[in-house]
């Protein structure tokens, strides 16, 4: 059975053929070697931005996957974790996720004398595409003018580089992987203490079909038990909270000592308010650690309104 071919399929960036490279490799070192990867571009990366908003971006980058997973036409999906809905088809799940990565943003700009979030000049551009990180940015710095940016991150580095934007921010995560850190870029690592990540930004999780025993036992080979545990405790978070890639939501779970420490922050939508929340417990209680934060998350909010 170790000869059978397995089939992984992922989106057509630089970053997502470079994930599934090293779930390929992880594969390969499992003894499995005989494997085709498809790539191809989601509904996520060609729809106008008024449509992905319209569908709430649920799915948007899983779906054509999931559908060919399902249909048996593909065995594995390979994703940044994030992008993966808190509620799957019943007939997929996460067979796997690797080893996490490093979980916080990174400030981009062309100055080199800029090293916080502080330091950009008053009222300069910002760019991004998430409604985290612009909640944030108007917390700390209510005078940048945020521009919503979508594309790859080559496309986005590129706005810095024609200066149409003076600076984003990204995932170190996904820079890390493709290396790209040119030398005309200035990066600087944002303190979680000043942001909180996305829940499951820094992981890649690796879907399949629940009916496949044989490709369930391959995904337990290459599974990382405590990236699991620690995204099964934010995924329960966005899945209580009914959120999507437009929920100004922020949320980290790290294990310790035998314990998993939940942080979260939820934001209103209009930016405006937001609420925090953390939650200690041992690691078997992930799940509704997860689903407890939520609940105080919400309740609080509603109290601000």
């Amino acid at each position: 059975m170790i000869n059978k071919k397995i089939i992984i399929a992922s989106r057509n960036s630089n970053l997502a053929k470079i994930q599934t490279e090293l779930v390929i490799s992880k594969l390969k070192y499992a003894g499995y070697k005989n494997i085709k990867k498809i790539f191809l571009k989601s509904k996520g990366d060609i729809i106008s931005k008024t449509k992905f908003k319209k569908f709430g971006g649920k799915g948007l980058f899983t779906e054509e996957i999931d559908k060919l997973i399902i249909d048996n036409k593909v065995h594995l999906g390979v994703h940044s974790a994030k992008d993966v809905p808190a509620v799957l088809n019943k007939k997929l799940g996460i067979g796997a996720y690797m080893n996490r990565e490093d979980v916080r943003d990174i400030l981009i700009t062309k100055n080199s004398n800029i090293k916080k979030i502080s330091q950009l000049p008053k009222n300069s551009t910002l760019g991004t595409s998430s409604p985290r990180r612009a909640a944030y940015i108007k917390l700390l710095r209510p005078d940048l003018k945020i521009v919503e940016i979508r594309g790859n991150i080559e496309t986005r580095i590129k706005k810095v580089f024609n200066e149409k934007i003076f600076a984003i921010i990204l995932a170190k995560a996904g820079l890390n992987r493709i290396k790209k850190l040119q030398l005309e870029f200035n990066f600087c690592s944002i303190p979680l203490s000043q942001i909180l990540p996305a829940p499951g930004q820094g992981a890649i999780a690796v879907t399949y079909n629940k009916e496949n025993i044989f490709i369930k036992k391959i995904c337990k080979r290459i599974d990382c038990p405590d990236t699991r545990v620690s995204l099964n405790s934010e995924r329960s978070l966005i899945k209580k909270i009914n959120g999507d890639c437009f929920t100004p939501i922020a949320a980290l779970a790290i294990i310790k000592n035998g314990s998993i420490m939940l942080k979260a922050r939820l934001f209103s939508k209009d930016y405006k308010n937001f609420v925090d929340d953390s939650r200690l417990g041992p690691i078997k209680a992930a799940k509704s650690l997860g689903k407890k934060c939520a609940e105080s998350l919400l309740k609080k909010l509603k109290t601000l309104e």
